[in-house]
């Protein structure tokens, strides 16, 4: 017997029907979109098109630097750690190849008549050709100098995609799976709802999938765009030619904040679904071959399921893909706390902010601190854009540098005494930094609306004139650019130094009356 009245009954009833009608229509839209991806990597199988890869592949050149990686990597592993084996050493070379010298990002042509930067100007009709090789989506571009037209095709089929070598992210991950799989690789491609593809790699030396992002030429490093690109993650799923696997879990080291955001489907459809559609796929399989694959499954829950990630350097890197413009649009730069320094009532009554970095120990020291700044170059940063922290082990040298693949970087730190009555008397910065081939940076400390330049000394001092402006802010700022090659990131380092120092190569110092 229910508890509602008729006109409450009738009420309640007609409040709940479109929620669940908005979740019904939900749940089949996700579910044909499980079936259409999961269809689609068979594709991988077809032994002529494996074949296509491979005479795309200078596999003897990368069999033999893997080989050089595996007699190197291995060393200084801990007891916990699980040696590497030459497949995924194949993995890294292919990684790093497929990005340096055989695929190519797209954002915008550059006009084929005046060079200029063309514009998009929204969607055209696919011709029959197009279809035939899954180009259903087709973008238009035109050039606002000459009025010159372009089109770009989003192929959907690897065979094409190894003639072409562009496009971004679903291209970049479509082909690389192809590759993988004309190696013998058992990969998977997966999907990202809030919008970034790449794939997974079994490694049987680690016993377990690893994420492989072919755009950014990273390996085991999933925690990297939640924690870097900041992405507020939902639904990730994994698809190969055996199972369709929910793999969310793999990239959140949070759990409970990625639940509350999960609302197209309920959580047991969405387990019934995909049990169903792997049963479906698996049901002329051999036994031995199913019980393999249910225990690895098994496995592999376990694993997602465990919490308590820690986060790599590697994972707190924004995205290099792609222009910095493009990138700054999608907030996948890098996350940063926008931090700003304060003064606090012992540096108020000392008349002093002093603060230091030391990039081997990766410390802020913060003299007459109040507490302890948390450790990691990023904790004390106001923006930093396409830099992550570098250790040659080989050469035992520690620095700042951009991330892989970015032409161009930035870092910056605030000062600000603006709760205080307090003037600032003199300002100086110190600086350490090393360049090569071309490479260039630029350091800069303004205070209000008035800038000043570092010089290549090292040594950054404001002048009496822009002191006496009266501002109540300060900021430092570099920004690295330029360099040579695909190794280009590498000529600009901030704070280069032996990983044994005890040296602060970074060192900010204020004074007040």
């Amino acid at each position: 017997m229910s508890l509602l009245s008729g006109s409450q009954q009738g009420s309640a009833e007609a409040s709940v029907a479109p929620i669940s009608l908005i979740r019904m229509g939900s749940e089949a839209e996700m579910k044909s979109g499980l079936v259409s991806n999961f269809e689609r990597v068979l594709v991988y199988e077809s032994p002529s098109l494996q074949e296509k890869a491979r005479q795309q592949i200078p596999k003897q050149k990368l069999n033999g630097q893997a080989r050089i990686r595996l007699a190197s990597v291995n060393k200084g592993i801990s007891e916990k750690e699980k040696p590497l084996d030459l497949q995924d050493c194949l993995l890294m070379e292919l990684l790093e190849w497929f990005k340096g010298s055989f695929f190519t990002w797209f954002d915008s042509p550059a006009c084929p008549v005046c060079h200029n930067k063309m514009k998009m100007v929204g969607s055209l009709p696919p011709t029959q050709d197009d279809l035939l090789w899954g180009g259903s989506r087709v973008e238009g571009f035109a050039c606002s100098s000459c009025n010159t037209s372009e089109r770009f095709v989003r192929y959907n089929h690897p065979g094409k995609l190894l003639e072409t070598k562009r496009g971004r992210c679903g291209e970049w991950a479509n082909c690389f799976g192809l590759l993988c799989r004309a190696l013998g690789m058992d990969v998977r491609y997966v999907l990202d709802y809030t919008d970034h593809v790449w794939n997974e790699v079994y490694s049987q030396s680690q016993g377990r999938w690893l994420h492989a992002d072919c755009c950014e030429n990273k390996l085991d490093s999933p925690l990297m765009y939640e924690h870097g690109w900041g992405k507020k993650l939902t639904y990730i799923f994994a698809f190969s030619k055996d199972e369709v696997v929910d793999v969310t879990w793999r990239y959140t080291s949070d759990q409970k904040e990625v639940l509350k955001r999960r609302n197209k489907c309920q959580e047991k459809w969405l387990v019934s679904t995909l049990m169903q559609l792997n049963k479906q796929r698996q049901d002329t399989f051999p036994t031995l071959r199913k019980s393999f694959l249910e225990m690895r499954l098994v496995a592999e829950v376990v694993e997602l399921l465990a919490g308590n990630r820690s986060i790599k350097e590697s994972e707190k890197e924004g995205r290099s893909s792609g222009s910095l413009e493009w990138r700054l649009s999608r907030g996948e730069t890098q996350a940063t706390n926008a931090f700003t320094f304060r003064l606090n009532s012992k540096e108020e009554e000392k008349k002093e902010f002093i603060v230091k970095y030391s990039s081997a120990q990766d410390q802020y020291v913060r003299l007459n601190a109040e507490e302890p700044i948390p450790k990691g170059w990023q904790s004390a940063v106001k923006t930093a854009i396409n830099l992550r922290r570098k250790h040659e082990t080989d050469w035992k040298m520690v620095y700042l540098s951009r991330t892989e693949g970015s032409s161009e970087a930035e870092i910056s730190w605030e000062i600000n005494w603006s709760h205080t009555q307090l003037k600032v008397k003199s300002a100086i910065v110190v600086f350490q930094h090393a360049t090569f081939e071309d490479g260039r940076i630029v350091w800069q400390v303004c205070t209000g609306d008035a800038c000043i330049n570092g010089p290549k000394e090292g040594v950054l001092e404001l002048p009496d004139d822009i002191l006496q402006l009266g501002s109540k802010k300060l900021e430092v700022s570099a920004v690295l650019s330029q360099g040579k090659g695909s190794v280009a990131w590498q000529h600009t380092q901030l704070f280069r130094q032996p990983d044994s120092s005890t040296e602060f190569p970074f060192y900010v110092r204020l004074r007040f009356e």
